[in-house]
């Protein structure tokens, strides 16, 4: 006969998944369990669950989150909803589950803004619809956060959110702009949007939307596309060669060029990611990333030459393929490539060419991935950018590998022969002006 565990919290704490499994139940107490789930990041949730039978059916009642609710503390409450159980058998008492019920509408019509967020950035750790799923990023809950301290939290933050007035919002969305923020008064005005609809799809608020007809102080509109052309690209070429940038640095920047992808994936890219023998580069689904899922680059020619003199710059055991000035083990500085593309910018100026942040070399790799004639949907896919046709998603399963494989290719060799001398593309419209 086995013999029974004897749970502490430091049990609960180590305990783990079985080999193969996404959730599981283990059971501590009587009617007492211990929900395992596995979580994107890898990391593991545990929740506390009491189980109980309700005209014949079983049912899960929450009791809370380990380690926020102890051992000690799950038993007390699992021994409460036992005993109520019993007498809800006697006719004594209401059912738990029931009891718990009307506690949890209870609570809804008294929450208030502050709990409704909280609730809020907890599920948008759980899982998002828009990332199929997956937590959203970090850096999105800190935005987030960040314009709620900022300016919502203490304006309303106390106030029942079933009974917010269009006139208390507004004056969130309107502080910022008195300070000369309209930019923040933005981002106030798409965080109460979002807790509003959360707040409502959850049942706090019954009724009309507390912000209708309230409108963005600054809708979004995009920015004019800064990229290079065929002859700005030869100047910053050209002056990236002359200069006397650190090498590291100068790769970087080509790197990007040939690979269309983000200023930080470049920054952090290490060796292991890579398979020279396959011209491949596989970045890994990892949270820090603004894509949370596995993407692979091919490597033309000219990437790979840029890999091979960088393998030069790490030492005998290189981890980063773009290691910082002062210690090989880490990466580049966040700000290398934004203080050289500054550096070069008054000669690349006189010379003909444009002003560029780190992001516009992706701009220019896409923008000359048209101008070469790859078509849009693969040069979209390059950029790891999902489809946005909702037929060609439902219906297209084709993964086009070969054909990003072909247009990185081409890239390359555009670039190659631009930069020896080659005819360069110009378009109609730079013609007619």
């Amino acid at each position: 006969m086995a013999r029974a565990t004897k749970w502490t919290d430091e049990k609960i704490k180590a305990l783990k998944l079985a080999e193969g499994k996404a959730e599981q139940r283990v059971l501590v107490d009587a009617g007492l369990y211990l929900h395992l789930r596995a979580k994107a990041n890898g990391e593991t949730s545990r929740h506390w669950l009491y189980r109980a039978q309700v005209a014949g059916s079983r049912r899960w009642l929450s009791l809370g989150a380990f380690p926020e609710v102890g051992l000690a503390k799950a038993k007390a409450e699992a021994l409460k909803h036992s005993t109520t159980h019993e007498a809800a058998k006697k006719g004594e008492a209401d059912h738990p589950v029931l009891v718990a019920r009307f506690e949890r509408k209870a609570r809804k019509e008294q929450a208030t803004v502050a709990d409704v967020f909280d609730e809020w950035i907890a599920d948008k750790r759980l899982g998002s619809k828009r990332k199929g799923g997956a937590p959203v990023r970090e850096r999105t809950i800190t935005l987030l956060d960040d314009s709620y301290k900022a300016d919502i939290k203490a304006r309303i933050g106390d106030a029942k959110i079933a009974k917010l007035t269009p006139e208390a919002l507004q004056t969130c969305i309107d502080a910022p702009r008195k300070r000369g923020a309209p930019g923040a008064a933005a981002h106030v005005y798409r965080t109460l949007r979002g807790l509003i609809t959360f707040a409502i799809k959850r049942g706090h608020i019954d009724g009309a939307d507390p912000m209708r007809g309230i409108e963005n102080p600054r809708p979004y509109r995009p920015a004019p596309v800064n990229a290079a052309n065929d002859a700005e690209l030869v100047v910053l070429l050209n002056e990236l060669n002359r200069s006397r940038l650190g090498l590291a640095t100068k790769l970087a920047i080509e790197f990007q060029l040939l690979t269309g992808a983000r200023p930080g994936e470049v920054r952090e890219a290490t060796w292991a990611e890579f398979n020279l023998n396959r011209a491949v580069w596989t970045l890994p689904a990892t949270d820090g990333r603004k894509s949370a899922r596995e993407f692979r680059v091919h490597l033309s020619p000219q990437a790979l030459e840029v890999l091979k003199q960088a393998k030069a710059l790490g030492g005998t055991k290189p981890v980063y393929v773009f290691p910082g000035t002062k210690d090989e083990k880490t990466p580049m500085e966040k700000m290398a490539v934004a203080r050289a593309l500054a550096r070069l910018t008054e000669r690349t100026l006189d010379a003909g060419g444009r002003k560029l942040r780190p992001h516009d070399l992706r701009r220019t790799f896409r923008t000359m991935l048209s101008r070469i004639g790859v078509a849009p949907h693969v040069a979209e896919l390059c950029l790891n950018h999902q489809e946005k046709e909702t037929m060609r998603r439902v219906y297209d399963g084709h993964d086009y590998t070969a054909e990003m494989a072909d247009a990185w290719d081409r890239a390359g060799a555009h670039l190659q022969a631009i930069r020896d001398g080659a005819a360069q593309v110009v378009s109609i419209a730079s013609k007619r002006a």
